[in-house]
């Protein structure tokens, strides 16, 4: 790619401004990584090139929807979380090269130092999308021979290299998000050997940082659990797990396009506990939903009540409730006691539900709040630590109390014990 001499020269800039050294100045974080919340949107879903949508731009995350206000960081520390997971799309790091890689670098030290400054600690989660084919996992993460993954591997190594560089206890490294693999005996093992290249790749470049690894099937628990910890014994690494179940009631509102999940935009109001909340009340719910929907024609419309009041009946009989999460959760410490793994070491480093609020049609306040409590409770009762599901962006799970507000939403706060402005 052909930059011109003074934009070149400015990149090199930005990039010799941001070289590795001493965390910014301001109120040192706690490095214990306990409470901590997901940042979408600082440095993931990077701007491609208008011609050509498998080519990112050069500076893929420059412009104001790449920023959060120093208000919101501020509430952030100020509610009592200690860090935040930073997640990154590794795609433009992994295409771009010469200068506007370089600037990439120093976008990435300058976005951590600026959550260390406020008196955050930071974990840097590589995490994937499906904006560009080549670099979506879902099309690569099937072996550890694959081109693909080789390249994330000296990636993976680079990274942690420069994150080793701000010479911060509260910096830690997670080199990937939610494995699309290993539903079965020969791609658990095959997942094994990557988690192991990953975690080797990391300790080339940071031999001390905090590193946090998970298994394969989505980052599920059912992943953690095929994972085998031994290879990381002596080794500064935490396990991580995400948990959304269930995903009726974590995803109600939700305009997937994967066909087990088409229903979801219908649903609202599905409550948590099951039982608490007469089914005919939701099914009524789940009938206006629809019947709101514009475009549908009459048959098309009957066809897809008698769809949606079916699957949410379906959800409703499961009868979920806390002692599902627990049991959940007694799997993971089991896990941990299992392979002498400290219970602290566990990462719950997802949850949420979307929310009623603004243009979002989903969960109840009562139930929504009801289902975090119960979740970060029974984590911190195990001595999980917890990432909640995220500070800001668009889909319904975000913790400001509206979109672009700076200001967080307080009963959100008050199910995961913290107290904030």
């Amino acid at each position: 790619m052909t930059i011109r001499p003074v934009l070149r020269a400015l990149l090199l800039l930005a990039a010799a401004t941001a070289l590795p050294g001493p965390a910014a100045a301001g109120p040192q974080p706690q490095a214990a990584f306990r409470r901590g919340v997901g940042v979408h949107s600082m440095l993931n879903w990077a701007q491609v090139e208008p011609a050509d949508r498998t080519r990112y731009r050069s500076a893929p995350f420059d412009g104001p929807a790449y920023d959060l206000p120093d208000a919101l960081i501020a509430n952030v520390r100020e509610a009592g979380f200690d860090f935040v997971r930073l997640t990154v799309d590794p795609g433009p790091f992994l295409q771009l090269s010469g200068a506007p890689r370089e600037a990439l670098d120093a976008k990435l030290l300058g976005t951590v130092r600026r959550f260390l400054g406020a008196g955050l600690a930071v974990l840097v989660n590589l995490h994937a999308n499906s904006q560009v084919p080549r670099y979506d996992s879902v099309n690569w993460l099937h072996a550890a021979d694959t081109p693909v993954f080789r390249e994330y591997l000296v990636f993976v190594e680079r990274t942690a290299r420069l994150l080793a560089g701000l010479n911060s206890p509260a910096v830690a490294f997670e080199p990937i998000n939610e494995p699309p693999y290993g539903y079965d005996a020969a791609s658990v093992k095959r997942w094994q050997a990557m988690a192991e290249g990953l975690h080797a790749a990391v300790r080339r470049g940071a031999p001390d940082m905090l590193v946090v690894l998970t298994g394969a099937r989505g980052g599920n628990r059912h992943g953690l659990l095929a994972l085998d910890p031994t290879p990381f014994r002596g080794s500064r690494v935490r396990y991580s797990f995400h948990y959304y179940e269930p995903y009726t009631f974590t995803h109600q509102g939700v305009a997937s396009k994967e066909p087990s999940a088409a229903l979801w935009r219908y649903v609202s109001d599905l409550p948590y506990p099951s039982a608490s909340m007469p089914a005919a009340f939701v099914l009524e719910t789940v009938r206006a939903n629809v019947e709101s929907e514009p475009g549908l024609d009459p048959l098309t419309r009957q066809r897809t009540v008698s769809a949606a009041r079916a699957f949410v009946s379906a959800a409703l009989a499961e009868g979920f409730d806390r002692r599902r999460i627990e049991a959940a959760f007694d799997e993971v410490a089991a896990w941990a006691a299992r392979h002498g793994v400290d219970k602290r070491q566990i990462l719950l480093g997802e949850f949420g539900a979307c929310r009623t609020y603004g243009r979002y049609r989903a969960a109840d306040p009562i139930s929504r709040e009801a289902w975090l409590r119960d979740v970060r409770e029974e984590a911190e009762r195990r001595g999980f630590a917890w990432s909640v599901w995220e500070l800001s962006g668009y889909g319904g799970m975000a913790l400001v109390s509206e979109d672009g507000a700076s200001t967080l939403d307080r009963p959100s706060l008050r199910a995961l014990g913290l107290y904030g402005p």
